[in-house]
């Protein structure tokens, strides 16, 4: 339990002082031991840190990469990046927050204190660090995080779809890449990454777009028709298949967190000169309110909610398809 104070601004503030809270579960990584433990309540890290309670808390590739030791992470290590949840506490120097309030996340925590973040250009920030990566995630009934990398909900919002918030913001970063709706497009890739892509870009009046599967399809042939090509999936042979299929000077738009080398020849690139836009994420603001006035349909791309018990075969599905997300309600009822 915990108590309250009003500030004179009138925002609910809890105390850093409170009774002891039994241990929670969380989904843990140990060196090769993933499963879920009981562990500690998280604290409030500092004056500017808030405690959340987990509602829904979506798996992605990034999560199974870090469950399987493919990307260097801090350890132990609660997983997970992408959630939904309700403030349960907040630091003495959090201003226009409140307990009870839901909330989304910002996974990228900047440092505050390089050049970039002292300029407003926190996105670009060397220091930053990742939930569930390099800091413990929401795959717990509770987490701590900065407050400023949280993002108030709207009441029109569910907390399924509030989850699925920062998916949308990592897809609305390749409209960074200054692509109109009146070129011809291709989405390199079949899942759920590339389905949620497609919506997006319909959704702002760009409507000639391919979806191509390299699993189905094949290597790609030499198309050389399209203006932009985005990718979605990463192996061996995708930057060679994209090349192929861009028009001589056509944009490259790379997406998905790739964390092993991929070779390629520059000899295939001289002849096209493309140019290549490497995109993180766009505004967390706009993903939510796509998400809040329905016009992102993620119900399509949910394959279920589950309890955290069950990431062993949860996990092992979403690596065989891609097509839908999994979720877990690790702090909600579902």
């Amino acid at each position: 339990m915990f108590t309250t104070t009003t500030t004179q601004s009138g925002i609910a503030t809890a105390r850093a002082t409170r009774l002891p809270r039994p241990r929670m579960k969380a989904l843990l990584k140990e060196g090769s031991h993933v499963g879920v433990q009981l562990v500690s309540y998280p604290s409030l890290t500092d004056t500017k840190s808030v405690v959340i309670r987990v509602l829904m808390a979506g798996l992605c590739r990034t999560d199974i990469y870090a469950a399987e030791g493919k990307i260097k992470t801090c350890e132990p290590l609660v997983l997970g990046h992408e959630f939904s949840g309700v403030i349960e506490e907040l630091g003495s120097d959090v201003d226009g927050l409140k307990v009870g309030q839901r909330v989304t996340v910002n996974p990228v925590m900047p440092c505050r204190n390089c050049q970039y973040c002292s300029s407003g250009q926190s996105e670009y920030c060397q220091k930053s660090t990742f939930l569930g990566v390099d800091r413990c995630g929401c795959f717990a009934e509770f987490v701590t995080v900065p407050a400023a990398t949280i993002i108030p909900l709207p009441d029109g919002i569910s907390d399924l779809a509030a989850a699925y918030s920062e998916p949308v913001a990592a897809t609305l970063a390749v409209l960074k890449a200054g692509i109109e709706s009146s070129q011809k497009g291709l989405i390199y890739g079949n899942n759920r990454f590339s389905h949620l892509v497609k919506q997006i870009l319909n959704v702002k009046n760009h409507h000639n777009i391919t979806v191509f599967d390299p699993a189905t399809e094949g290597p790609m042939q030499d198309d050389g028709t399209y203006d932009y090509v985005i990718e979605t999936i990463m192996n061996h042979q995708s930057l060679s298949d994209m090349v192929k299929a861009i028009k001589p000077g056509g944009k490259i738009i790379l997406k998905s967190r790739q964390y092993e080398p991929i070779p390629f020849k520059m000899t295939d690139m001289l002849k096209k000169e493309p140019v290549i836009h490497i995109v993180n994420y766009g505004s967390f603001e706009d993903a939510i309110d796509l998400l809040a006035t329905g016009k992102i349909n993620v119900e399509a791309l949910v394959d279920g909610i589950y309890d955290l018990e069950d990431y062993s075969e949860v996990m092992a599905q979403a690596k065989q398809q891609e097509s839908l997300k999994p979720f877990f309600a690790p702090g909600g009822s579902h």
